[in-house]
């Protein structure tokens, strides 16, 4: 019985199925709903055990952060610390 080989890859192929591989990976990762907020009046819940609300407005929303303000004060509030949104 003849075992049949398989052409070795070359690196460009390699690499072609590596970006192929990251490509589909980073597809498959849920975005946030930052764009849904933005420029918008919200209540934002901080902090689990001892909950604070702040009523404020939406100005720019990054990965990790949020650009609020509430009257003329600005505050950027990381979203690790935000419980829930209520838009």
């Amino acid at each position: 019985m003849a075992v049949k080989s398989e052409p070795a890859k070359t690196l460009n192929q390699e690499q072609e199925e590596k970006k192929d591989k990251e490509k589909k990976k980073k597809e498959k990762l849920p975005g946030d709903f930052s764009h849904e907020y933005v420029g918008k009046q919200v209540t934002i819940v901080l902090g689990a055990g001892n909950p604070q609300v702040l009523k404020c407005k939406v100005e720019r929303a990054t990965r990790y952060w949020l650009k609020v303000t509430i009257g003329a004060r600005t505050i950027y509030l990381n979203k690790a610390y935000i419980v829930s949104i209520e838009a």
